[in-house]
This record gives structure tokens, C-alpha cells and sequence, in this order.
């Protein structure tokens, strides 16, 4: 997701964020990891479209952070210093920073029709080879839809590539008849994704939803936070329910869906347990608070977070599928991230 719109350890500790710990999703290895998405999963394919040019520094390696963002924690949890490019330099992380759940992307910067539809297209396209058993394909969408309709009133468009249309009403998202058209038209796109990536032989999916909009620093402590909030749980809700549906109907595949929102509001309540030592502040207009404290800050800007909280949510994420004989060796390992606060490299430019 991208700043754009006015209105914007252990067990015990695993279960209490509301994440999936499961070994349902028995992924002894990881292959192969598919990501569609935003600026949240974004491994570099904004600066290959930009040329280089966006987000520019201190943004890192042209991506929303100050360093790897946790589909790459992800990676790296499974496969080391293994490579984990973006889908424009051969790669498979096909997410876009602005990218909606549909046709639209966000401008400025110039991405204005790299979203979903676009990555699903670049995927069929390419047609790459991997083995279902060890593949894993992460879909994280629907920030800047609420983004781009409140930023210029219209509906991000579909997932299959009809382009989006104004939003129904007067009023904006605001209006509560708006506010669930693009709710439908967000999950409606989601699933259409989780269907088709299933059609092609994905058999392991990672949804994470939505964290909570209304609590970024962007739009704390403003009107528009509680609306926000609101927003991100409806949308939530009924996101988990179409989720649910589709792993009881695609019986080749499985689902498993991450709280993001549950995650968000844990480290916010108690980011101590977290090694967090900031959470209401932007650290690109801190950088000196922010470096004193070791980049453990929740958000680099706006409405992005630090590498230190990203990598946090990519240890997560690698609870959320575990193998089943290590699931304890990876909580384990996310105790060691919570408990220790363990210092994190300086930030790289």
C-alpha cells in the first residue's frame, strides 16, 4: 500500500495474535513462493518500472521500507541468501507497490495499471513451472483500493481485467453503500485469484488480511481513524468468510489466512514483547529518533512498516504454514525475535 487519500514467540504469544498455527499446510520446503500484492510484498518491480526512480531514497532497494520486506523474510526463513527476485527481473514476487485488488494502481509513482489483474496476467503469461507440494502463493491486496476510491471516487475494477467505474453513491466512503461496493469488489477479486492461481495447480495459499488503516500513523489520532478502522474489519470479515468457503470448495487446494489486523493490534498493545519501541511515529521524519532506537520503530512512513517489524511478520508467516515436525522450532525462533528485541542491522540505503 502507498500514502495516498485523506482517509487513510511462543505459543501462548502465537495464539493471542489470532495467527493460524496449524501444520495444516505441510510445507516441508519451499520451492517455489508466488507473491500478488502491493507495496507491503513489493521486492523491487516499482523501480524496474520506474527506472530506478521510485521510491527513491532512503527508501531501500526501491522498495517501501528501509530493507526487505516479509514475503522476503519469508523466503529467506525456507532458502537462506537463495534469491528472491521480482517477477520484471525473472523472478515470482509479482506485487506492485499501489497495485489494487483489480485493474488500478496508484499515481504518482507511474503505476497506474499494475494491479492485480496485471500480476495474474504476468503469471499466465510467463506460465512458470513449479511443484504444487513445495510452492506456496501468497495473495495481500485491498490497502489501496480504499486509497484510490477515496482519492478520486471510483471502484479499482476487477481482478479479470473489466476496469473499475465511479463508486455507486454521493459521499464517498463515507457513504455505507460505498463502502461495501468496494468491499465486494475486493473479495470478489481475491477469490477470483485464489480460483484461477488454483485452476493453474497452486495447492498451498497465504491470505493474509487486512491490518487496520485507521491506526497508521497517517491517520491516527484524525477524523478519519475511526472510519478506517471500521473499513479494514468489515472488510476483513467478510474476507475470511469467502476464504473459508473457498478452501471447503477447492478440495486440491488448502487456505490458510493470516490475521494481519490481529498481528498490527498486538504489537501496538504491547510493543515491548516485541523489541518495538515505536508505534505512532513515521521514522523517515525521525531519522534520528529512529536510528537511536536501532530502526525498531513499527513504521518506516506513513503507512508502511520497518524492515524490523516486516521481518517479524515474516517469521509469522512462516509459523502460519509450518512443516509439522519443526513447528515448534519455529515458534521457537519467533520467541527469539519477541523476547530478545535482538539488535537489527543499520539501515541500508
Amino acid at each position: 500500500m502507498k500514502e495516498k487519500g485523506k482517509l487513510l514467540g511462543a505459543w501462548a504469544l502465537v495464539a493471542a495474535m489470532g495467527m493460524p498455527i496449524s501444520a495444516n499446510a505441510a510445507l516441508q520446503t519451499l520451492s517455489s513462493l508466488f507473491v500478488f500484492g502491493d507495496s507491503l510484498s513489493d521486492g523491487g518491480n516499482s523501480g524496474l518500472i520506474t527506472g530506478g526512480a521510485y521510491p527513491p531514497p532512503p527508501y531501500y532497494n526501491n522498495q517501501y521500507s528501509n530493507g526487505p520486506v516479509a514475503v522476503e523474510y519469508l523466503w529467506q526463513s525456507y532458502n537462506g541468501n537463495v534469491p528472491f527476485a521480482p517477477s520484471l527481473a525473472g523472478g515470482t514476487n509479482y506485487a506492485v507497490g499501489g497495485a489494487t485488488s483489480g485493474v488500478l494502481g496508484l499515481a504518482p509513482p507511474p503505476t497506474p495499471e499494475f494491479g492485480n489483474a496485471w500480476q495474474l496476467q504476468q503469471f499466465k503469461q510467463t506460465a512458470p513451472t513449479f511443484d504444487p507440494a513445495t510452492s506456496l502463493f501468497v495473495i495481500w491486496l485491498f490497502p489501496n483500493d480504499v486509497f484510490r476510491a477515496d482519492a478520486n471516487g471510483v471502484l479499482p475494477g476487477t481482478a479479470w481485467g473489466v476496469p473499475g467505474g465511479p463508486l455507486p453513491e454521493a459521499g464517498g466512503l463515507t457513504n455505507p453503500a460505498n463502502a461495501s461496493a468496494l468491499i465486494a469488489n475486493g473479495v470478489q477479486n481475491i477469490s477470483y485469484a485464489v480460483s484461477e492461481l488454483a485452476n493453474a495447480g497452486a495447492q498451498h495459499f497465504l491470505v493474509p488480511n487486512m491490518p487496520d488503516l485507521g491506526k497508521t500513523p497517517d491517520r491516527l489520532g484524525t477524523p478519519d481513524e475511526a472510519g478506517l478502522s471500521v473499513l479494514s474489519q468489515t472488510f476483513n470479515f467478510y474476507l475470511a468468510q469467502a476464504m473459508s468457503q473457498l478452501d471447503a470448495t477447492l478440495t486440491s487446494a488448502e487456505i490458510v489466512q493470516f490475521d494481519t489486523f490481529a498481528t498490527f493490534a498486538s504489537v501496538q498493545q504491547d510493543p515491548g514483547a516485541y523489541g518495538i519501541r515505536n508505534t505512532t511515529q513515521q521514522c523517515i521524519l525521525n531519522p534520528s529518533a529512529c536510528a537511536a532506537d536501532n530502526y525498531q520503530w513499527l513504521f518506516w512512513d506513513g503507512v508502511h512498516p520497518t524492515t524490523y517489524a516486516h521481518e517479524i511478520l515474516g517469521a509469522e508467516f512462516r509459523a502460519a504454514v509450518p512443516e509439522p515436525e519443526s513447528i515448534f522450532l519455529v515458534a521457537i525462533g519467533l520467541l527469539g525475535i519477541v523476547v530478545t528485541g535482538r539488535q537489527r542491522r543499520k539501515q541500508r540505503t
